[in-house]
């Protein structure tokens, strides 16, 4: 299976190179700048996927017969605070991959849990509304109508909350598992109240593979462990072995937080997708790996 990847140097599309490159496909990732630290196996191309010629030039000469776009960007406060740029890179980039994508190849598209909003049944399924709120969670919305508005057949991915070894401290489980590493006698957080349905980057990543394989043309399947577990047994988990205490930050609280956020995942296990990993050997992968 030939591979166009978006996205390869990141956080999950880091995980969904060792996949694929263990399944025996070529793996073509399109990043700004290849990274020094590479995953062996990936073919790595510096490509702008902002510049649609560009796009369309490397598409033409790799012929994939698989498109991951995975390319985004995902911070909340750096969505809010960049718009211009965030509907840029999650809207317009995601037109210049999947119309260029060769019209016998399969896409999938990594969208988002955050395009739902507050849900209004539980657990979400694939038909409930849109309700986006925020610039990120709107750029992911715009992204799957531009999806649907080509004549390619792009499944859409609706991927809930997931972490794992290697995340960004600039979420939420990565922070604190960084907190606790460095010895921190008090790990800083917000509302630990809520309830939310993590699953394990390589879970999702395992899920993108089988739509890729089994679903349905143009397709919108959730990947979702479909159990919402309160944040604060997630950092108990964290600081069991610790003797941590725990400080909520009132600035880390936000007022409109959704109580209970769960994902229905029965559309992702008719198609064959079984989570491997519970949500304690995510947490102790991600303490282990985090510096």
């Amino acid at each position: 299976m030939r591979v166009v990847l978006t996205g390869a140097g990141g956080f999950a599309g880091r995980w969904l190179s060792r996949r694929l490159v263990l399944d025996g496909s070529q793996v073509f990732g399109l990043v700004r700048r290849v990274p020094t630290d590479g995953i062996d196996g990936v073919s790595y191309l510096e490509q702008d996927i902002l510049d649609g010629e560009g796009v369309a030039a490397a598409m033409a000469s790799i012929q994939p017969s698989v498109v991951f776009h995975l390319a985004a960007m995902t911070h909340l406060g750096r969505c809010q605070a960049s718009p211009e740029l965030a509907f840029a890179t999650n809207v317009a980039a995601t037109r210049n991959v999947f119309q260029a994508m060769p019209r016998n190849a399969r896409g999938v598209f990594a969208s988002t849990c955050h395009v739902y909003g507050r849900p209004v049944t539980d657990p979400i399924r694939e038909d409930h509304a849109l309700n986006p709120s925020g610039v990120y969670a709107q750029s992911k919305v715009e992204a799957e109508a531009v999806v649907a508005s080509i004549d390619r057949d792009v499944v859409i991915a609706r991927a809930f909350h997931h972490s794992g070894p290697g995340q960004s401290t600039d979420f939420v489980l990565a922070d604190w598992a960084s907190q606790v590493k460095s010895g921190a006698r008090e790990v800083v957080v917000g509302n630990l109240d809520v309830e939310r349905d993590f699953s394990d980057v390589r879970d999702i990543v395992d899920g993108y593979v089988i739509l890729a394989e089994h679903a349905p043309e143009c397709s919108t399947v959730n990947l979702a462990s479909g159990i919402a577990r309160p944040l604060h047994e997630l950092i108990g988990l964290m600081t069991r072995t610790t003797g941590a205490s725990v400080r909520v930050d009132p600035g880390r609280v936000r007022a409109d937080d959704v109580p209970v956020f769960r994902g229905d995942s029965r559309a992702a296990r008719d198609l064959g997708w079984s989570p491997r990993f519970s949500i304690e050997q995510t947490i102790a992968d991600l303490l282990q790996s985090v510096g």
